[in-house]
């Protein structure tokens, strides 16, 4: 057995691919491009392939982050040119390495401690950077954020304040540039277009329909490579 870290873009028309397709379409690229996949023991075996998180339909990835098992080693770059041969058009791979098994981490998905992402807005109404200043300080300076989610048909009322990390915006013309890292994964998770919401209610004149979201990385926490990779 051999087991290889991907790092892949999802970007264009690919963003509202959903995680499960996502899944699939990487299971068919990996047969299309004859990678002898690992199997799971049991009744019904499935392909070793395992994803950092999952990215919400409509939010673009440029540096997303998944493990694949091969019954063979192979050379990285033979694995990112013929993956990359199988993929449709928005899913890219960017990079391969071999995962060092001797090494003991957790799995990928319990290592995620949270992301950064870049919004994009564009608004109608006139607005300079001091106003977008205002908001970011207002919202920073909010000692809880509540928000309501609805889980099993039941509503809750969530505090999304602690994972907000950090927060910057940047005016340029009538396009407001966000950049934030929030708490993603296991420990708490706090959705993007519930961070635009509460810029919403401290005075920025967003809507979330006229906003691109990209999640431009994924993190960890407490370890000598923050990054993922």
């Amino acid at each position: 057995m051999a087991k290889y870290r991907i790092m892949f873009s999802k970007t264009g028309a690919a963003k509202y691919v959903a995680h499960l397709d996502l899944n699939r379409i990487f299971e068919r690229s990996c047969r299309r491009a004859e990678l002898p996949l690992a199997f799971s023991q049991g009744f019904n075996p499935h392909p070793k392939i395992s994803f950092a998180v999952p990215l919400a339909v409509g939010v673009s990835g440029e540096k997303e982050f998944m493990d694949i098992e091969l019954t063979e080693d192979l050379k990285t770059e033979d694995i990112l040119n013929r993956l990359n041969d199988s993929l449709p058009s928005g899913i890219k791979v960017l990079d391969v390495r071999r995962v060092d098994e001797s090494i003991k981490e957790k799995p990928l998905m319990a290592r995620v401690n949270s992301a950064d992402y870049r919004i994009e807005c564009e608004v109608e109404a006139a607005i300079d950077q001091q106003q977008v200043d205002k908001a970011v300080t207002a919202l920073l300076s909010s000692e809880s954020l509540p928000i309501e989610r609805v889980t099993k048909g039941k509503t809750k009322v969530v505090d999304i304040r602690p994972g907000v990390l950090n927060l910057k915006g940047q005016v340029t013309d009538n396009i407001i540039v966000i950049e934030t890292e929030l708490r993603t994964g296991s420990n708490g998770n706090v959705k993007p277009e519930e961070l635009l919401k509460q810029l919403q209610m401290v005075g920025l004149p967003i809507d979330d329909c006229y906003c691109n979201i990209t999640r431009i990385g994924v993190y960890s926490e407490g370890e000598a490579n923050k990054e993922l990779w």
